[in-house]
Parts: structure tokens; sequence; C-alpha cells
């Protein structure tokens, strides 16, 4: 990877996302949850009227996230909630986005700063992990979103 990438958190993990996949950040998040959907499946959000299926990212990568699993259990509200929303991929209209902790900044990325995710990166599942990069004290997690989001 080389060029930009904007971070959050999750979990208190960092991750990072290709800039250019990202459409905004919505910290105003209030969705509706769908009956008898896929477990990965928060809910669905109306934005400005598009139709956005928001997805709880921390449980696609095998990771708890406290503040997910509190509003599992609680009304949903926009309370202290962010999410990432996604650019339409090709021709589709179908927007996705994805509930997260904590945005971050935008880095900007070195090639050479970057390393195969190793084998075993902590509880996460590797496999939609693309790169690793080491930041002063702390790991930098970039997602492939089309492993991601095209489950």
């Amino acid at each position: 990877m080389n060029g930009k990438v904007l971070s959050f958190y999750l979990n208190h993990k960092m991750f990072g996302l290709d800039i250019s996949l990202v459409k905004e950040i919505s910290r105003r998040v209030e969705y509706s949850h769908v009956p008898d959907s896929d477990p990965t499946i928060v809910g669905l959000m109306n934005l400005r009227g598009q139709v956005v299926t928001l997805f709880d990212l921390s449980q696609i990568l095998g990771i708890s996230s406290v503040k997910h699993e509190l509003n599992r259990i609680e009304k949903p509200s926009s309370k202290n909630m962010a999410c990432i929303i996604l650019k339409a991929q090709g021709n589709g209209s179908n927007q996705v986005g994805f509930l997260i902790d904590e945005s971050g900044d935008v880095l900007d990325i070195q090639h050479e700063w970057c390393e195969k995710t190793p084998a075993n990166v902590e509880e996460i599942r590797s496999e939609y992990i693309n790169e690793v990069v080491k930041l002063h004290e702390k790991l930098l997690l970039i997602l492939d979103a089309e492993k991601v989001f095209d489950r």
C-alpha cells in the first residue's frame, strides 16, 4: 500500500482503509434493525434518501467491541456511535457501511513501512487484513475491503 489511509478504532485496535474507498464518516448514526437478518448486519440506515446496509465489522473480524455489544442489548441510538460509509463499487447502487468505536486520522503510508500480515494477528481473522504497518507504538492493520464486504 502506498497512499492515504483512513484510520479508525475497534476494540482499542487501530485499523486502516484506503481513503479512495471511503464516501464519508457519519457521526449521527440512526438505523433500523432488520429482523432475522445475518448476524453481521446491524441494520439499515437512511443516508439522504439512500439505503445503507450497516455491518458489524467487529463481528466479521472476530473481535468483540464492547460499545457494539451494548448497542445490541439496548435500543439502538445515535449516542457516541459513528460509522464509515463506503463508495458504491462499479455500477452497483448498494451502499454499505460499518460501525466503528472511534475515527482516527488520515495517514500517509509509504510502501516500505508495510509488512505482510503475520499468521497470528492477535485474535483477528487475518484473511481480512491486507498489510500491517508499524507506527510508533501502535500497529495499523490495513483492511482488505473487497474481501470483507464481498462475503
